[in-house]
This record gives structure tokens, C-alpha cells and sequence, in this order.
């Protein structure tokens, strides 16, 4: 360890020397796409720092430099016959390629850089967005491995049986953080046990995290923040992708992604998936399978309409998934009830439809319809323990936004026509300090009506929950922007559950840019959920537990605030981005499951005393050499709750987090270059204190380092890569307590605070017909 570290040290200080004589500057290629939708390199197109003097002309095949400004950060780019555009450049991005549209076509631009991960300045609140760059740094199989390259959110197995993952974000379980498909919420109740597995990574065009208050317009459901997917489209996406994936454990994956346009309005895309686990591992010799055998085929179609003034898409996706575990002989000895089996089997239907209509006239007035339904059926076994569960849900969501400005009259705006917001020239500010002009105040309304409903049937052991949710709901959001670049968005939603009563919800967010590389946030607001103990606890069904309700449950609820600072400053020549924020959620009521008080059972009750979390994150990122990216981060997380009338730390919770990514592409982008050094923390283990020597653990895990990386080789039509996952081979020694009496009293595989199976080796070709 020590050794790695200097190492390390001696790296940065010698890139950071090597950088010393690098003058600060940006460099990159400029592309026109003709009417053929054809790549042409542009000679002599102009690029020009908003607001400056400073500007460059491309030259052969279309190479530019530019040299840096300490103020600007957004450059434009122009050339006759094409498109003129304004993109905003972080000041830590050294190279990025940019491509303009012939005026024949769409008048955008679209730019490829090279940050996998970009904070967003723009933003109301506090937004991580992971670009498709990003999702590429490792095999991101599925979106529970999307995380690994980003240092906000933790992805944890539940057990080391079942193979179930979970969010942690903000120090909380994924169960307070709402994740949504293209804005539409998604993966909730039942289906978030092992929702994280249904999202194919090559099926992602992006995932944006968002912590903390979320906008009141999609539910009261977000407490610690927001995590939402952005599913390839067929306007954007490559025409024809395949990926294949392989590992040396014996998993293998393939995807498929094809579109079809019909026209320049109407456009369709399929989406095809499938992996398989087939091999029996036992690498630490317990008997019991360090990874589930899996096999899941998924598949989705998904349909465009767009006009200027309507836009319509609508979808469906089918998923059906067999995941077995358990001791190592079970499937190959039948009706051995001696032996310890896991079986999960998954159904689950999902479609949506999302429609827009821009109306005519000056002020911006939209009207959006946003409809999904789901149903899922899972069947599964732990041992003797029997889980069947089911949910039926259909969402809708019906919002109107309109704008207007205040002030003096500035109709000669343009219009965004991808999101309808007007906006001014990227030379232009709302308001000159030292003007005595009136302010020019944008104002922006969203009223909207929503309707949830759930029917959830579950069973296990002794205890069947059925429950059906009807929840109609109302909202309203403003948004107040160009007053002393200060932005205020205030929202409040009422929501009427027929079973819990009214949820009020007020949300506030304040963005303050003082100036162009200063961004402060403040956020705060309150958020519900309605517990679903069995489905959000299927790790400790791995175990001999029983499952004990005390009292009737109650809707959690809690408050969240939060404060982030985003920063753009130089160290001579060298750019860097330092983000630092902090989050406390407070609870005004919370299910508690209580594993210490016995070894036997889990108890549940409602919160009689203090819960909260308080999280602080620090990180900074910059290129010390062209084409090399360090982000380094380091997080704190305090997580207190009542246990049993005693304020104690909540369990399996890492408490430190320190994170390095060194990413390198070479200038022609042929080759890229991706490690990450996760340290993780100690924390507290549930007391098992009352057990047999042989079968007590340590009141507390100790930290550990896991090491990932990758190498990626472009080529013109395809792209091959080699990748580790936990290359130093870290594995939590005997993972599943009493695995030698799987039936016994004291058998538990719910205390995982690390990887089981060590080091895994991948390999993968991606297959891109661009044209």
C-alpha cells in the first residue's frame, strides 16, 4: 500500500513539472457535416472567446489551437456555409473535436470531448452528468457498474448469496434516491431490489446524479437526490452497435442497437441484450458460490415523432432474468434438501409514452403528457425462506410551462428549440452591474397534475404485505432568472395517499454565479417514502433472521439540505475545477431495521429519536499534459440513527471515501487509458456479540483499496478492450457467517462490506457502423 501511494505521488509531481511547460492552451479539430451527413474536416474556420479578442483560424485538416483565457469560457465557432454555435468549455478539457451542421440541415453542434464525468455549471442544482465517454472507461455491463469511474455515488452488494446491488448516496440506502429513466420514475419498490442489473450500459446515451432536493415535478419521492438515465435515441444514436464481453469467471454479454429512419420526423430503434453466468465459483472455498449463475435476455423498441412544434416518443421493453446461487452442489444433486439453493426469477413489462406540444407566440408555452406502466413478477427462494412479490404501477404526469420576461423589451431573442427556453446571445449578460438599465427578469411557470398507482403482493416466511397506493397529486414550480446573476427556483406539490394521508412537499433552490468561474448552490426541501420492508431487505432473507414488524409502519419523511461551491481557477498555466459541498438529511420519521438486538430477527419499527446523515465531498480535477485527466475526490460520511432508544452509527456504511481516476487518450483518440484507486473507508458491523465464539465478528471492517483499470484501442468501425476490476484482489475473508450450517441459527450472508470474488479480468470488441 505504501509503496502504491509514493508511487503515485512521484507520478502526479512529475506530470505536474512536465505541465509547468505546456503554455495554456485549447487544442482540438473542427468537422462540417454536409446535407450527405458526411465528416469534413473545415481549413479557416474561425473560433473566438465570448467576449474577447482572442481567436484562432483551423487549419489543415481542421486542427486548432487557441490559447487560453483566464475569464472566458465559452468559445465560438463558426465557418461560411455552416451553422454558427457557442459551446461552453471546462477550463480542465485541453482537446475536444467539434462538428458543425450545414445550414441545409438542423442548425446544431455537437461536441466530443474527452471528461468522462462533467459538473454542471449551468445547472440549478448540484448535477454530475456521466457522458458516454465516461460509461466507456470501463465494461459497464449494466448500470449498477456505470458507478465505478465516479466518486458521488457507492454501488454495494445486499448479501453474498443473491448477487443484489444497492445505491448509497449522500451515506443513505438507494431506497431515498429516485432513479428515473428519461425523467420518468423508475426502478422503485419491487423492481429496485435488482433494478440495477436491468439496464444494459450499452443501451445508456448518459446518466445525470443530482444530490439532494429534486424538482417537485416528478413526486415527493427524492430525499438525498436524483439518478436519471438517458436511453440512446434514434435521432443521435450510431445506426448499427454490437458490443460483446467476456470474463475469465465465465460471464459472457452481448448487445445489439439498431435504428431506423423513416423520415426526417419519424425514426424507431431496438435494443437487444443478453448474458449469461454459467460457471460455478467458489474461489474461498466455503462451498458457497461466490457469484450467482445468471442468465437475463432483455429487449426494447422505441419510437421518435418530431415536428417543430409536436414531439412524441413512446417505447416498450421486456425483461426476463434466472439467477441461482447458493451452495456450490445444490443444482447439480436434485432434491437435496440437505444443500442451500437461491433461485430468483424476474418478469417484468415495461412502456411508456412521453408527448410534447410547443404553442405559438412570443412567451414560451409548452404542454407535456408523460405516461409509464410497469408490471413485475418475481419468484424466489433463500433456502426454506420462499419470496414471491408482484407490482402493477402506471404513472402519469400532465405539466404546462409558460415564461415571460419582465423588463425592457427584448423579443429579438432566440429560441432553443431542443429544450423551448429563450435565451440571449452567449455575449450578452442579463444585466450590466454598472448599468442603470432595468433588469431584464425572466420568469418561468410549471403547474402540472400527476397520478401514481401502485399494487404490491408480496409473501414471505409467515408475513404477506399487500398493499395498493392511489396517489393523485398537484404541483407548481417558478423559476425567477437574470436578477444580479442569481437564480431561484421555489416548488411545492401536494400529494393525497389513501392510505397515509397528505404529503406536503415544499422544495427551494438558489444559484448564485458571482462570476464567471465562481458558482455557489444552496438547496433544501422535504421528501417521503413509503417503506417496502421485504422487497428493500431481500439480503437479509439470506439469513436465518425472521422477520419481526412491531408496530404499524409508518411513511418516512425527511428534510434535506445542502450547500455546493464550484470553483475555476489556475496554478500558473495548469486548469483546475475544485467542487466541495455538504448534505445533511434529517429524519422526522424513518423505518428502522434493527440487526443488533438479535441475532435471530430483524426488527422493525418506526423512529423514536434522531436519525440523520451528514456528508462533505471535496474534489478536484485537471489535466497536467494534454489528453491526461486526474479527478480526485475525498468524501466523509456520518450516519447516525436510533437503535433501541441509542443514538448509534448505522452499519455497513463506509465513513471515508478517497478516489483517484487517471484517464489518458492520445491526441488522434485512437488509444485511451483508465485508472481508478477506490479507498474505502471502515465502518460498523451489526453486533453478534451474543453468538458462539466461532460465529462473532469484529464490531468494526477496516478500510481497503480496490484498483480498476482499462485500456481501449479505437479503430475506424470498431474498438477493442482489455479491462480489471479489483486488480490488487481484494476479498472479504469468510463473507457468509456459520456457512458450514446453512440452516442453523446463526447462518447469515447479509454482513458483505467488500468483494467476494477478487480480481476479474474482462475483455471486448465494440462494433460502430457510424454511416
Amino acid at each position: 500500500m505504501k509503496l502504491i501511494i509514493k508511487v503515485l505521488i512521484i507520478f502526479i509531481l512529475v506530470l505536474l513539472q512536465i505541465s509547468a511547460t505546456e503554455s495554456a492552451v485549447l487544442k482540438g479539430k473542427i468537422f462540417g457535416i454536409d446535407e450527405n451527413k458526411k465528416k469534413i474536416p473545415l481549413v479557416g474556420a474561425t473560433l473566438v472567446w465570448a467576449g474577447t479578442q482572442t481567436g484562432a483560424i483551423s487549419k489543415t485538416n481542421g486542427i486548432f489551437e487557441i490559447e487560453r483565457n483566464n475569464t472566458a469560457t465559452k468559445l465560438i465557432a463558426s465557418y461560411i456555409g455552416y451553422g454558427k454555435d457557442t459551446i461552453e468549455i471546462p477550463i480542465t478539457k485541453s482537446f475536444l473535436e467539434i462538428e458543425l451542421n450545414s445550414e441545409l440541415l438542423l442548425d446544431e453542434v455537437t461536441v466530443t470531448g474527452r471528461q468522462g464525468t462533467i459538473i454542471s455549471k449551468a445547472e440549478i442544482a448540484k448535477s454530475e452528468q456521466i457522458t458516454m465517454q465516461g460509461l466507456r472507461k470501463a465494461a459497464c455491463c449494466n448500470l449498477g457498474e456505470s458507478f465505478q469511474t465516479n466518486a458521488s455515488v457507492d454501488v454495494e452488494y445486499t448479501d453474498a448469496v443473491s448477487g443484489a446491488k444497492q445505491i448509497q448516496l449522500l451515506g443513505l440506502d438507494g431506497s431515498y434516491t429516485q432513479i428515473m429513466t428519461e425523467k420518468i420514475p423508475n426502478l422503485r419498490g419491487i423492481g429496485a431490489t435488482y433494478g440495477l442489473n436491468y439496464i444494459p450500459g450499452p443501451w445508456m446515451e448518459s446518466i445525470q446524479i443530482s444530490k439532494g432536493a429534486a424538482s417537485v415535478t416528478t413526486g415527493y419521492e427524492s430525499i438525498t437526490g436524483q439518478i436519471n438515465v438517458e436511453y440512446k435515441k434514434p435521432k443521435t444514436s450510431e445506426p448499427f452497435f454490437f458490443n460483446f464481453y467476456a470474463n475469465q469467471m465465465g460471464r459472457f454479454e452481448g448487445d445489439l442497437n439498431t435504428k431506423y429512419e423513416f423520415d426526417d420526423k419519424l425514426s424507431t430503434m431496438i435494443l437487444v441484450h443478453g448474458n449469461q453466468m454459467g460457471t460455478q465459483i467458489d474461489g474461498n472455498g466455503d462451498k458457497f458460490l461466490d457469484l450467482p449463475m445468471d442468465e437475463q435476455f432483455n429487449i426494447m423498441n422505441r419510437w421518435n415523432y418530431v415536428t417543430d412544434d409536436v414531439h412524441i416518443q413512446a417505447g416498450a421493453k421486456i425483461l426476463y432474468e434466472d439467477r441461482k446461487g447458493g451452495q456450490k452442489d445444490f443444482f447439480n444433486i436434485s432434491n437435496n434438501s440437505e444443500l442451500y439453493g437461491m433461485k430468483v426469477h424476474t418478469k417484468r413489462y415495461e412502456a411508456f409514452w412521453k408527448s410534447g406540444i410547443i404553442f405559438d407566440g412570443i412567451d414560451y408555452k409548452s404542454l407535456a403528457l408523460i405516461l409509464f406502466a410497469s408490471d413485475h413478477n418475481q419468484d424466489s427462494y433463500f433456502g426454506k425462506n420462499i419470496y414471491k412479490g408482484g407490482q402493477k404501477s402506471l404513472y402519469a404526469n400532465l405539466i404546462y410551462q409558460f415564461s415571460f420576461e419582465t423588463g425592457h423589451n427584448s423579443h429579438d431573442e432566440h429560441t432553443d428549440g431542443h429544450e423551448g427556453h429563450n435565451y440571449k446571445d452567449s455575449e450578452s449578460k442579463s444585466h450590466d452591474e454598472n448599468s442603470e438599465e432595468p433588469l431584464e427578469l425572466i420568469h418561468n411557470f410549471s403547474l402540472g397534475l400527476s397520478w401514481q398507482f401502485d399494487e404490491y403482493k408480496e409473501y414471505f416466511k409467515v408475513n404477506e404485505l399487500n398493499r395498493t397506493d392511489r396517489i393523485p397529486g398537484l404541483f407548481t414550480e417558478y423559476t425567477l432568472s437574470g436578477f444580479h446573476d442569481i437564480t431561484i427556483v421555489g416548488g411545492a406539490r401536494v400529494d393525497f395517499h389513501n392510505l397515509y394521508g397528505t404529503f406536503f412537499t415544499p422544495r427551494l433552490h438558489v444559484r448564485y454565479e458571482m462570476n464567471s468561474t465562481t458558482i455557489f448552490r444552496l438547496s433544501g426541501g422535504k421528501g417521503y417514502h413509503i417503506a417496502n420492508i421485504l422487497a428493500e431487505n431481500t439480503g437479509v432473507m439470506a439469513s436465518s433472521r425472521n422477520f419481526v414488524i412491531e408496530e404499524k409502519l409508518n411513511q418516512e419523511e425527511a428534510w434535506n439540505y445542502g450547500i455546493n461551491m464550484s470553483k475555476d481557477f489556475y496554478i500558473g498555466d495548469l486548469a483546475f475545477t475544485l467542487n466541495a459541498e455538504y448534505y445533511r438529511t434529517d429524519f422526522t420519521n424513518q423505518v428502522i431495521i434493527d440487526l443488533d438486538r438479535d441475532v435471530h430477527s430483524a426488527y422493525f419499527y418506526n423512529l423514536k429519536g434522531k436519525s440523520y446523515s451528514n456528508s462533505f465531498q471535496v474534489d478536484l480535477v485537471f489535466e497536467p499534459i494534454s489528453g491526461l485527466e486526474l479527478t480526485t475526490a475525498y468524501r466523509l460520511n456520518d450516519v447516525q440513527m436510533t437503535f433501541d432508544g441509542i443514538l448509534n452509527e448505522k452499519p455497513l456504511i463506509n465513513k471515508h471515501k478517497g478516489f483517484l481516476n487517471i484517464a489518458y487518450t492520445t491526441n488522434d483518440a485512437d488509444w485511451t487509458f483508465d485508472f481508478t484507486f477506490d479507498l474505502n473507508g471502515g465502518g460498523r458491523l451489526p453486533n453478534t456479540g451474543n453468538n458462539p465464539a466461532e460465529y462473532r465478528l469484529n464490531k468494526t471492517y477496516p478500510a481497503f483499496l480496490l484498483l480498476h483499470g482499462q485500456i481501449e484501442k479505437d479503430f475506424d468501425y470498431f474498438s477493442l478492450y482489455l479491462g480489471a476490476e479489483n486488480l490488487l484482489d481484494f476479498k472479504q475473508k469468510n463473507p457468509i457467517l456459520a456457512s458450514n450450517d446453512p440452516f442453523g441459527q446463526y447462518f447469515d450472508s447479509s454482513m458483505i462490506w467488500a468483494p467476494i470474488a477478487g480480481r476479474i479480468i474482462y475483455l471486448g470488441v465494440r462494433l460502430n457502423l457510424k454511416k
